[in-house]
């Protein structure tokens, strides 16, 4: 994708598919609570990864054949007010371990991209029951918060969804490095290396942030992927998303 306008619907739909708090929060329980246990499919068995739920169908099934993947449908399409104003990175996070508690997994990989790949490094800072990160299309240094919500807050005001702009008004001050730097799980960041675009006049730049901070990255125990000719639209494409966790996560969740 180039550094062209893309249309407000698209820019929502990237970012909100695009985390942590204004400070560096207490961890959440070792058991979460939430109000309710959000819907989730449960596929294949194996060592556990959790996910939300990516186009197209059928998107973790060549995953799923050696791991047991729990999709999750979050947030749900029906928002009600209360539910959108209390949509801070805290209530997600909390969210996410609900459904872990529900199917059993004291520990699990986290996959996300784009506003998913933001909520795992929420949840790595939060809790230590992951096993493995793995970020597609967010940096982990130098991520555009204040932007993103400035992006989210006018489509708010449009009449748009309000839940996303709660959430990243959540996380707009949170200490990224300080955070990321404190993170000991396993973790892989990957992004295309042309992910940059326009959305509501501001610049959002993910490929080119994380080539920028790769050293510093890579010091910090990261694995760094840029795949050439990809914008962000790569989260979309499972048949090259998917074999890049496997390279990852194989070796480390399947040793045995």
């Amino acid at each position: 994708m180039d550094d062209n306008d893309i249309t407000r619907r698209a820019v929502l739909r990237l970012l909100g598919t695009a985390g942590a708090a204004g400070t560096l929060s207490a961890a959440l329980p070792t058991r979460a609570s939430a109000q309710s246990v959000a819907q989730h499919t449960v596929l294949g068995s194996g060592p556990t990864l959790l996910a939300f739920n990516r186009e197209p169908p059928g998107y973790f099934e060549a995953l799923a054949q050696r791991y047991r993947v729990v999709v999750l449908d979050y947030p749900p399409r029906d928002i009600p007010k209360g539910f959108a104003d209390s949509f801070t990175a805290d209530r997600v996070c909390a969210d996410v371990l609900a459904v872990a508690d529900a199917v059993a997994a004291d520990r699990f990989a986290w996959f996300g991209f784009s506003w998913g790949a933001g909520v795992g490094l929420q949840l790595a800072v939060r809790t230590q029951r992951l096993t493995a990160l793995v970020c597609g299309g967010w940096p982990p240094l130098g991520g555009q918060y204040r932007e993103t919500l400035a992006v989210t807050e006018t489509a708010a005001a449009r009449g748009g969804d309000t839940h996303y702009a709660t959430y990243y008004r959540s996380i707009v001050n949170w200490p990224e490095r300080e955070a990321v730097s404190r993170l000991t799980c396993p973790r892989f960041v990957f992004a295309g290396s042309n992910d940059q675009f326009t959305a509501e006049g501001h610049g959002i730049r993910i490929g080119p942030l994380i080539s920028e901070h790769r050293n510093e990255l890579e010091r910090m125990g990261w694995t760094v992927r840029l795949v050439n000719g990809y914008g962000h639209e790569l989260g979309a494409r499972p048949d090259v998303v998917i074999p890049l966790i496997r390279e990852f996560l194989d070796p480390i969740l399947l040793r045995a």
